[in-house]
C-alpha cells in the first residue's frame, strides 16, 4: 500500500521530469515554491539528471525556495537576476507587506491561515515572517498572486489589512528566534546528538530514533548510527527542530563540541 509521503514524493518527481524535458528544449522551467524537504529532494534529483538549476526563495536565507531549471547553453556563472532577466523573469517573486491596524496581536497561523482562505494553494507561497509584535507580516510569492492579493485580501482574523509591495533588499525582516545549545558528545553519531540536544540517555536517544520519530535533514531517518555533519538539521517529535552549527572541535579529553541552535 502506497502511502501518503510515498504519492507525495512520486507526484513531485513527475512534476520534475516533465521540467527537466523542458529545460532540455531550450527553456527555463521553473517550480513553485517548495518546502525544505521537497527541496533538497529536488536538488537532488536534478543533480543526479545532470541538469543545471539554481534555487532562490525571494532573499538568501528564505526556507520555501523555488528551483530554477536552467537550459545547458546558459552560464551558470551569471547571477540568478543575470539569468532570469534574460528570460524577461527578473522580478518574477515579489515581496508584500501585509499591514494590520497595530492594535491587534496575529500570529503566522492568523496569516497563512487568511492568505489560504481565498483558496490558494501553499506552493505559490513562499516564506511568510512575521515580526515580533504580530501586527505586520511579509510574504513572499509570485508576481501574479501579488496583484491578485492586492485587490482580494482585506483582513486577517477580525483585523483589517493592507497589502504593499516592497523591496526586500530594503527591508528588515523578522528574524527567526533560536536558542542556543552547546554540549559535548563522544562521536557524531545521530543518537548521540539527539541525546544532546534533547537531554536524553543515550539509550532513549537510540530508541527514538529506531522509532522513526526524528528526522535528519527533513528525510526520516531510523538509523542511530547515521553521522551528523554542519548546518544538519534535525526534528525530533515532540521535542523540536534543531540546525547543527559545529561537531568538529575537539576537547583534551578526546569529546567533540556541539554547537546547535534550538527553533523556537
Amino acid at each position: 500500500m502506497i502511502g501518503r509521503e510515498d504519492e507525495e514524493l512520486r507526484a513531485l518527481l513527475a512534476r520534475l521530469s516533465d521540467l527537466c524535458r523542458r529545460a532540455e528544449q531550450g527553456e527555463m522551467a521553473i517550480t513553485p515554491f517548495l518546502s525544505p524537504k521537497d527541496r533538497l529532494r529536488a536538488e537532488r534529483y536534478l543533480s543526479a539528471e545532470g541538469i543545471p538549476f539554481r534555487s532562490f526563495g525571494g532573499y538568501v536565507e528564505a526556507e520555501r525556495q523555488r528551483i530554477y531549471l536552467l537550459p545547458d547553453y546558459m552560464d551558470m556563472e551569471g547571477t540568478l537576476h543575470e539569468l532570469l532577466s534574460s528570460f524577461s523573469l527578473d522580478s518574477e517573486i515579489v515581496t508584500l507587506r501585509i499591514a494590520g491596524s497595530g492594535y491587534r496581536t496575529l500570529g503566522h497561523r492568523d496569516f497563512l491561515g487568511a492568505l489560504l482562505s481565498l483558496g490558494l494553494e501553499r506552493s505559490v507561497l513562499g516564506d511568510l515572517a512575521v515580526n515580533e509584535k504580530g501586527t505586520e507580516a511579509f510574504l513572499f510569492c509570485e508576481t501574479a498572486i501579488a496583484d491578485f492579493l492586492m485587490t482580494e485580501m482585506q483582513s486577517v482574523g477580525n483585523d483589517k489589512v493592507r497589502l504593499l509591495r516592497v523591496n526586500a533588499e530594503e527591508i528588515e525582516l523578522p528574524t527567526r528566534r533560536t536558542q542556543a545549545i552547546s554540549d559535548t558528545v563522544a562521536s557524531p553519531r545521530l543518537d548521540s546528538i539527539v541525546a544532546a540536544l534533547c537531554g536524553l540517555s543515550r539509550e532513549k536517544a537510540r530508541q527514538t530514533v529506531c522509532a522513526g520519530l526524528v528526522e535528519l535533514n527533513y528525510e526520516r531517518e531510523d538509523r542511530p548510527d547515521r553521522t551528523v555533519s554542519a548546518e544538519s538539521v534535525i526534528s525530533v517529535r515532540g521535542f523540536g527542530k534543531y540546525r547543527v552549527l559545529s561537531v568538529t572541535d575537539h576537547t583534551k579529553k578526546g569529546r567533540i563540541r556541539l554547537l546547535a541552535e534550538k527553533y523556537l
